[in-house]
């Protein structure tokens, strides 16, 4: 890393006083997968896995591990989901059976490998609920099932297995900080190659007030997250998304065209909007950010997300925005991509997801995916016991570890000035006030090396000449400690990559 002064040196400016979101953390999903490898692979090859997921030392450090909560498909669905790393078992396959904890080993196995590594946040999510509470049997609605696939007269039995199965993990050990019962409700899901199931605005809030009754009489102090919509459109009071696509239309993909009975948008009116919901749901609301970059040749990085926050900020300054899922579909989708131009993409829509929706959580979809496809951080070519069980490292893996490895719990984002620009250098800040922490996540999307010199301002406990410790990943870097740059020194990110720096 150069440290000489250039000519046209960017001056950035962080003023640590101006603070605005706290941040929840980093995370991924272990679904799918981490049930195969989970029970099928070596110790040595898991533990590996493990260290680069969770271990600040030897991988990125996530502080927030997602575990799926499966609904049996294994045992009823395997003509519809045809894909065996697509299906989940159930930790209860019927209405009189006794539940069955060995169910999902895999996944435990991961559960138990981030707790030992630190991860301190922990999000149990749910695709549909177990088959023998749907109304056609399956862990997939069809179109008979009309707006939901969850019976009537199983909201309830839905709310107390959800609770047997987080007390279930407090006596592990491994207590469950939320619990997210609803996945895309939007979407049909009808036939689907997975768990799914669709809930209009009602039942939504139906199972939200079950859950939230049975949490309370249990003494469980486990957060409702909701709504885990498919998109930030959806999330839109319909006079915003007038106003964010120039027309008298309002959000009509998925169920929200009238393909089913009820109401499939407007989640941040309907559930920050309704005071009972907003207390339950922790002033916070969730989404996923498939389709905000481009759309139809559309430019939505920036535009969209100011809408999203605009629109949150109309129901209380103090609401929460986790994105909990993400990973690059439609054209873009196929075929892994282990370069940089991934992980340069995504870490750009993190930026902006941090610095204009002002996210405090940030989520990737599969920890590890056997796919081809734009969807792990980690790959593998293991199909069946027997194959080579091969570990394969994408640079977007050690780009998420810029953000996921010092942007810890606790933290809060701050002020800084100076590089905004999503073509060429992004940057934003993070203070953790008990840790005595400031880091800073430069992306450089350009090809050229960016000079820039960093003055801090209001910044407590630390000397005010400032050293920075940078963290690279590049081309030829994943996530690699660089040596110190000395206090006013300016610092040189280099072309295509993403640097963190440490103040030390």
């Amino acid at each position: 890393m150069s440290t000489k002064k250039k000519e046209n040196t960017q001056e950035i400016t962080i003023n640590v006083e101006n603070k605005y979101q706290e941040i929840d953390g980093f995370g991924a999903s272990g679904a799918w997968s981490f049930d195969k490898i989970g029970s099928e692979w070596s110790e040595e090859s898991k533990k590996k896995v493990a260290d680069l997921l969770f271990s600040t030392e030897k991988g990125i450090g996530l502080s927030m591990w997602r575990f799926n909560i499966g609904a049996g498909s294994e045992e009823t669905d395997k003509e519809i989901i045809t894909d065996p790393w697509r299906r989940a078992e159930s930790f209860k396959t019927g209405e009189n059976e006794s539940y069955d904890w060995s169910k999902q080993a895999g996944q435990q196995w991961f559960l138990h490998a981030a707790k030992d590594r630190g991860v301190e946040e922990f999000i149990a999510f749910v695709n549909s609920p177990p088959v023998w509470m749907t109304k056609n049997g399956h862990a997939q609605p069809d179109p008979s099932v009309g707006s939901t696939n969850l019976k009537e007269e199983s909201v309830d039995d839905f709310a107390v297995f959800l609770a047997d199965v987080l007390e279930h993990f407090e006596e592990e050990n491994v207590p469950f900080n939320y619990i997210s019962p609803i996945n895309e409700p939007t979407w049909n899901w009808d036939y689907a190659g997975q768990e799914g199931n669709r809930y209009n605005i009602e039942d939504i809030k139906k199972v939200i007030l079950a859950l939230h009754s049975e949490l309370e009489k249990r003494g469980l102090d486990t957060e409702i997250d909701a709504t885990e919509a498919v998109e930030y459109t959806s999330l839109l009071d319909d006079e915003m998304y007038g106003e964010f696509t120039g027309s008298d239309r309002v959000y009509n993909s998925g169920n929200a065209n009238g393909s089913y009975p009820g109401k499939y948008r407007e989640y941040i009116k309907e559930m920050l909007g309704d005071p009972e919901i907003k207390d339950i749901i922790g002033n916070k609301i969730s989404a996923h950010a498939y389709w905000s970059d481009h759309y139809s040749g559309e430019d939505r990085l920036v535009p969209l997300r100011k809408s999203v926050r605009e629109n949150l900020n109309q129901y209380g300054q103090d609401l929460k925005f986790w994105m909990s899922e993400y990973c690059i579909l439609g054209s873009n989708g196929p075929g892994r991509d282990l370069t940089m131009k991934t992980a340069l993409d995504v870490a750009r829509l993190i930026h902006f997801d941090m610095v204009e929706t002002q996210a405090s959580a940030w989520q990737w979809w599969l920890a590890l995916s056997n796919y081809d496809y734009k969807d792990g951080l980690i790959y593998t070519d293991y199909s069946q016991p027997g194959d080579e069980e091969s570990i394969i490292e994408s640079k977007l893996l050690w780009a998420m570890g810029n953000y996921s490895r010092f942007v810890r719990p606790g933290a809060y984002r701050v002020d800084l000035q100076g590089a905004n620009d999503q073509e060429e250098l992004m940057g934003s800040a993070y203070y953790h006030e008990e840790d005595d922490q400031l880091s800073a996540v430069f992306v450089n999307y350009s090809n050229e090396e960016k000079s820039v010199k960093v003055n801090v301002d209001h910044l407590p406990g630390k000397k005010k000449a400032i050293q920075f410790k940078p963290y690279v990943t590049s081309e030829n870097d994943n996530l690699e400690e660089k040596n110190l740059i000395p206090a006013k020194k300016a610092v040189t990110i280099p072309p295509r990559s993403i640097v963190t720096l440490v103040a030390k």
